[in-house]
């Protein structure tokens, strides 16, 4: 006759994992525009402005306007050619889309 037992009890502990809370993702601020001095490369008197603008990282944007004029503004992205109208020597420069900074190049302009 052969004696059979139970097996023996196996305990199994079951721990929760402790998560250390995950870090938000950071919320896009605000930035305000930078204003930019034209009056260096641009006569006075001048309408309209061909510039080329080029942005970093090339997967962002910038707009590009006149004081006053934000619904008018131009959209350049990565690197990219366009006119802005001007109304006096200054022009505002709004990052977007995770741009973190712009250079401009100025190739020629429209006068009166």
């Amino acid at each position: 006759m052969i004696d059979m037992s139970p097996p023996p009890a196996i305990y199994l502990q079951m721990a929760q994992a402790e998560t250390e809370p995950q870090p938000e993702a950071p919320a896009e601020v605000d930035i305000p525009p930078a204003k930019v001095d034209v009056g260096r490369y641009v006569p006075a008197s001048a309408t309209e402005v061909v510039i080329i603008v080029t942005v970093t990282p090339p997967t962002g944007a910038a707009l590009v306007y006149a004081p006053g004029s934000e619904k008018s503004a131009t959209l350049f992205r990565g690197k990219m050619g366009g006119e802005v109208r001007l109304d006096g020597p200054y022009l505002y420069v709004k990052l977007i889309d995770g741009a973190t900074n712009f250079e401009i190049q100025y190739l020629r302009w429209r006068e009166p």
